[in-house]
């Protein structure tokens, strides 16, 4: 691989990985595989594409039908009788791509969905324990962090998610009675300011 097609792999890989956006190396690697393997599948149309080029390019003045497309389609079918097992390569080459990349798909979907889960399970929880504080009425800190399972969660997080998700339930809420809001929503939680925590005072 020269430099330009190591910098043009380099930028096909991370959309890749934006797009899939794993997590982990397990979930990276198979992020990685899928790229890659997407971009064997371009190679190896491009060299099917390149290979129809040389074909015009070796024949050309070859022929003289007095019209140019004859002309092409002569030698593109001279192109593939002479070139046949390499495109029949191609074709298996491919499949086999193809199979691959589904498996990796797949299990990369898997792998994602149970870390998925078991994140929004460790939110849920983590989001108790954060009521369960201000209701005791203690002060939240920017650098407070609370663990779950593995997952490490901030207060300021914490509350944005509960806050969209009360303006939610708001609105769903307005939304039934006809955005009458003569009757008042009850669902909201008084979260207090989050702070930076003071540091000692010198003796």
């Amino acid at each position: 691989m020269n430099d330009a097609d190591r910098l043009a792999y380099n930028t096909f890989e991370k959309g890749f990985l934006d797009t899939l956006a794993p997590v982990g190396p397990f979930e990276t690697q198979y992020a990685i595989s899928i790229a890659q393997d997407h971009w064997r599948l371009n190679r190896s149309r491009a060299i099917e594409y390149n290979t129809y080029g040389l074909g015009h390019h070796e024949h050309e003045g070859d022929l003289d039908t007095n019209s140019p497309e004859v002309d092409a389609a002569i030698t593109q079918a001279k192109t593939w009788r002479d070139a046949n097992h390499g495109f029949t390569l191609i074709t298996l080459y491919e499949s086999r791509i193809r199979r691959v990349i589904t498996l990796n798909e797949k299990r990369l979907e898997e792998l994602q969905q149970v870390r998925r889960a078991l994140e929004a399970q460790a939110r849920d929880e983590a989001e108790l324990l954060l009521c369960q504080s201000v209701m005791n009425g203690e002060e939240l800190h920017e650098d407070d962090r609370i663990q779950v399972g593995g997952f490490v969660f901030s207060p300021t997080n914490l509350i944005q998610v509960i806050k969209r998700r009360e303006a939610l339930e708001s609105a769903r809420f307005y939304k039934r009675n006809n955005w009458d809001n003569s009757e008042p929503w009850r669902g909201g939680f008084n979260f207090p300011p989050v702070t930076p925590r003071s540091l000692p005072k010198a003796a």
